[in-house]
């Protein structure tokens, strides 16, 4: 692809986004069409047109498990980046296969087609599992745990690199709009009832959602095909440290409670929700996301594409106890945020 050039790195490209009116695939299509590229972001909900557009962007219906419809929105690309997956803590593993495994599968079938020239599949670091208390890095082999998503991201990774697509793998992506991390902690919080599990030691991986999107266009640039690359801030920071400063933020505070209280009260709110015919506040899976024992090393992507975080996460937080100030922590500021994510990361 030639020498990285800061100034106008994909100018004159055109790029595709899938999962482009979700948080981290809006702000995909942000930078490139900032950069000079030609952008089109493609999601299945037709809501998100207006999330898209406001990045600059072309907006295209589209749903990646349709073969058709992504070999004729893949004709004349340059570059593919692929973020669309269900995300969430629970539901069946059909959908997760269907959408994380076998749109990533039609994916990159209509690239090869197309002639694409890089493909850029964002995985996660949930790959590595949650109870391995080493660091590990690229070359770890990847769990399989009976959780869908957990399951289905890493059987993606898999075949996105053997089909030589260049992988990212994030760690846990917070920033103003990040459903996950940001607006549902904040929710909770101001509700009184944000918690983690016991012994609250457990290690988050965070990542700002600036540095991640850089750390995805340089492997669109320099990364290697079939390689993958772990991307987190390097902070020695635990969940409960997290959600204590975050939750400072709405008048709240974190507690640590025993996981089994916490996962018998996320049963009877998912029963409670079933009933009401609401999709539950928080997945059955949703503890295992904020118990991870170890680490991943970053070494890879330093060293081989040059990638530094400029966000730490004092400035992070900072950012988004300005963005809460200007949405006033309102119900209407934060639900519309968190409807744009749809199916996305």
């Amino acid at each position: 692809m030639g020498e990285i050039d800061r100034n106008g790195r994909f100018a004159g490209r055109a790029a595709l986004v899938t999962g482009a009116g979700g948080f981290i695939g809006a702000a995909i299509c942000r930078a490139l069409s900032a950069e000079g590229a030609a952008v089109t972001g493609i999601d299945v909900a037709d809501r998100a047109a207006a999330t898209v557009e406001g990045t600059g962007a072309t907006f295209r219906r589209g749903d990646v498990t349709e073969a058709p419809a992504m070999r004729e929105a893949m004709e004349g690309m340059d570059l593919v980046f692929h973020t669309a997956a269900f995300i969430h803590e629970g539901g069946a593993m059909d959908e997760f296969v269907a959408l994380n495994l076998g749109g990533t599968i039609t994916l990159l079938d209509a690239a090869d087609a197309a002639g694409v020239e890089r493909f850029v599949h964002l995985s996660s670091v949930v790959v590595y599992g949650y109870e391995d208390e080493s660091l590990q890095d690229e070359d770890a082999p990847l769990r399989a745990v009976g959780i869908p998503y957990l399951d289905t991201k890493s059987s993606s990774d898999r075949v996105a690199r053997r089909r030589g697509a260049v992988v990212v793998r994030p760690g846990d992506v917070y920033g103003p709009g990040s459903v996950p991390w940001t607006v549902r902690p904040l929710e909770l919080a101001a509700a009184g009832r944000l918690a983690v599990p016991a012994p609250g030691t457990q290690r988050m991986l965070p990542v700002y959602v600036d540095d991640l999107v850089e750390a995805i266009l340089l492997g669109a640039l320099a990364g290697t095909p079939g390689r993958a690359y772990a991307a987190w801030s390097g902070e020695d920071v635990t969940f409960r440290e997290y959600f204590d400063r975050l939750a400072a933020l709405a008048g709240g505070r974190c507690r640590v409670l025993p996981p089994a209280l916490l996962r018998a009260a996320s049963v009877a709110v998912a029963a409670v929700a079933r009933v009401r015919g609401v999709a539950p506040e928080l997945g059955p899976n949703a503890l295992t996301f904020v118990d991870r024992r170890g680490s991943v090393s970053t070494a890879r992507i330093r060293e081989e594409l040059g990638w530094e975080p400029g966000v730490p996460l004092d400035e992070g937080l900072a950012r988004i106890a300005r963005w809460k100030g200007i949405a006033n922590g309102s119900e209407t500021g934060l639900a519309a945020t968190s409807a744009s994510a749809g199916a996305s990361p």
